[in-house]
């Protein structure tokens, strides 16, 4: 069995030997990872190939005066679908404190959820926007009351992402993030501060899931070749896309270039130009959600497949470099005695 790597094993910004002793670790996932090989009773001799680790922070939600964590499903099956392993990262309180264990990261997932905390945003040099008070911002109480646990991990695990060249695909709320990670700035109302007829956020209703908006992709860059059968990838073209947000990108971040906008001006694609997925580099903002729409569009599911073969390319030369690593560790010990 080829054995998963160990926590923590790869991608350290430094030499320095953090809180855990990597080796330890390493040998028990060998050893774990064997045993349960063993135990689901596969052939012996069949080779099981490593999917890439997706981490994707939870979402709290309220379900019979309980709390409960969760992902979507739609998430969960487009990166199983294209070869990879989705993690999902608890955004309890006490996360926080032991967030390497959820490492090695192969990519990065954040998606949905409220608005980015005042908090969060200073303690990472963020810009922070306008904020709604008084009847607008309870008109909006789902998205603008913070959750500053789950903002806390997914900037953490989001600059560490860029620090260390580790895919990653943001959409909606987590396009925001990664803008403003970037040196960006964000629209704190679009309906306040936008002059628009479209009504980016949809109420509750018939209309939440159905609503779809047009938007003009720009030609010969990763969304129009996403979505080649629906636009030309050389000119670009027009797409109908769905909308569940109040806040918008302003102004892109530090060496993002920017996909499509609505006709109010709206940003809503963006990526960084080093883009090449069959190389391990992808970093990608999108302001619409691709697999609430997956009928619409064949571009919608391309938009995860580019993304896991990223996060495969990424995985593996990872692992190459540790292989690399270790070979060398190995040689030079034998070299001392």
């Amino acid at each position: 069995v080829n054995s998963p790597r160990s926590p923590g094993g790869r991608g350290e910004l430094s030499s320095t030997r953090g809180p855990w002793i990597t080796s330890v670790h390493g040998q028990r996932a060998n050893r774990d990872a064997a045993r349960l090989w063993a135990s689901m009773n596969f052939a012996s001799g069949v080779q099981h190939q490593r999917p890439a680790r997706v981490l994707c922070v939870a979402r709290r939600y309220e379900r019979k005066s309980k709390f409960v964590d969760f992902v979507g499903e739609y998430h969960l099956d487009l990166i199983q679908e294209f070869g990879g392993a989705p993690v999902i990262v608890p955004r309890t309180t006490r996360t926080l404190a032991s967030l390497m264990e959820y490492l090695p990261m192969d990519g990065l997932l954040v998606v949905e959820g409220n608005d980015i905390s005042d908090e969060v945003l200073r303690k990472y040099k963020c810009s922070v926007p306008k904020r709604l008070d008084g009847e607008a911002a309870a008109q909006f109480a789902s998205d603008t009351e913070f959750d500053i646990s789950k903002d806390e991990l997914e900037c953490a695990l989001m600059r560490y992402a860029l620090l260390s060249g580790c895919p990653i695909l943001g959409l909606c709320r987590g396009s925001q993030m990664l803008n403003v990670l970037r040196g960006g700035t964000l629209i704190g109302d679009i309906a306040a501060e936008v002059s628009t007829e479209i009504q980016h956020l949809q109420p509750a209703g018939d209309t939440y899931d159905s609503f779809r908006h047009p938007i003009h992709v720009s030609g010969e860059t990763p969304l129009a070749e996403m979505f080649r059968e629906s636009v030309d990838p050389a000119t670009g073209g027009d797409l109908l896309v769905n909308s569940y947000h109040h806040q918008g990108v302003k102004d892109l971040g530090a060496g993002l270039q920017e996909m499509a906008r609505a006709p109010d001006g709206v940003l809503e694609a963006f990526y960084d130009p080093s883009y090449d997925p069959e190389n391990g580099k992808f970093v990608v903002g999108l302001q619409f959600h691709p697999e609430r729409m997956l009928d619409d569009y064949p571009g919608c599911k391309r938009v995860y497949e580019s993304f896991l073969k990223a996060c495969n390319s990424f995985r593996q030369r990872e692992d190459n470099s540790m292989e690399d690593v270790n070979a060398r560790s190995q040689s030079a010990s034998h070299l001392r005695f």
